[in-house]
């Protein structure tokens, strides 16, 4: 195949696929009823899984957040020296599992059992000297690692005890495991839905039209040729549809996170920044891919009863 007829191929190509797209803003533009239901129903359906995305990245931050608080705390004997503390750290650095470990002095340890008291009680007032001893707080890799590691951190030397808390930790563990679950599962349900009743709306704006379906065929247009301005009139719908979800749902949860921290300021909450780039991601890629995938699957399937 020579170059001219190559050119003239991506030319009838090209003039094809400007003809279709001009055809769906059109039809979207022309049919304003049914277009205003399809996109109705598109939003609807999109603000309910973007919701449920939003909710499942907060609970993975309500997993992570539980997780932080599972650690190993190793109780130093009195005496130790800045380079038997540095010694000492390394070691239970060299424990298999171990993510961190951090030294806490005395006095830090004291000013956080003051500021876990509202700030409002000062241990010095009551005691004379500090009774805290100084510790290492020891992170795990992985929650279901700690037993092991506070085991093998009672077997150094200078550690006076350790505390881990197994039971408790294993309890978290299993309780953040199951928040991921839940919460992928029921986003999962939530898309699965989202994308049956869309498939349906749009399914039935085709079968609105079918005359002009039938009139297309009739002067002799391809199956390929008829369900391309329909792609693009799906991808407008699901887009535009997609677009007012974004919006409205960002506003909303940014206005739901400023009030509910400024009420309760120890909820860890996912912020609007962070959050939103996910879902209008996620709710752009949906719409406009569903949209047009479900036109053209409802269009072919209209063409094949003909």
């Amino acid at each position: 195949m020579g170059p001219p007829q190559t050119r003239r191929r991506w030319h009838a190509t090209a003039v094809s696929l400007a003809f279709a797209a001009r055809e769906g803003a059109t039809s979207f533009c022309r049919n304003g009823l049914m277009s205003v239901a399809a996109v109705l129903m598109i939003f609807v359906t999109l603000l309910a899984f973007g919701a449920a995305i939003l909710v499942l990245q907060n609970l993975h931050r309500v997993a992570a957040a539980a997780e932080e608080q599972v650690l190993a705390v190793a109780y130093l004997r009195d005496g130790l020296n800045t380079r038997q503390r540095t010694n000492l750290a390394n070691r239970l650095r060299g424990v298999d599992g171990v993510a961190t470990v951090r030294f806490v002095s005395r006095a830090e340890a004291l000013r956080r059992l003051e500021q876990s008291l509202g700030g409002r009680v000062n241990v010095r007032d009551v005691v004379r000297a500090n009774p805290l001893p100084d510790s290492m707080e020891i992170h795990p890799e992985r929650p279901g690692d700690l037993p092991a590691i506070a085991e093998a951190a009672r077997a150094v030397a200078g550690v006076a005890d350790v505390v881990a808390g197994e039971e408790i930790t294993g309890r978290i563990d299993a309780a953040a495991r199951f928040v991921r679950l839940a919460g992928g599962v029921a986003a999962a349900v939530l898309a699965l839905v989202a994308i049956i009743v869309i498939l349906n709306t749009l399914r039935l704006t085709i079968v609105a039209r079918r005359t002009d379906i039938e009139i297309m065929r009739l002067v002799g247009a391809t199956a390929s040729f008829v369900r391309r301005p329909f792609f693009v009139e799906g991808m407008i719908q699901g887009g535009v549809a997609a677009m007012a979800a974004v919006v409205s749902l960002g506003a909303a949860y940014w206005l739901f996170v400023t009030r509910a921290t400024a009420a309760w300021p120890f909820l860890r909450l996912v912020p609007a920044a962070e959050a939103m780039p996910v879902v209008a991601i996620a709710l752009v890629v949906v719409g406009l891919a569903v949209g047009a995938l479900g036109t053209a699957i409802s269009v072919a399937r209209f063409l094949r009863t003909r």
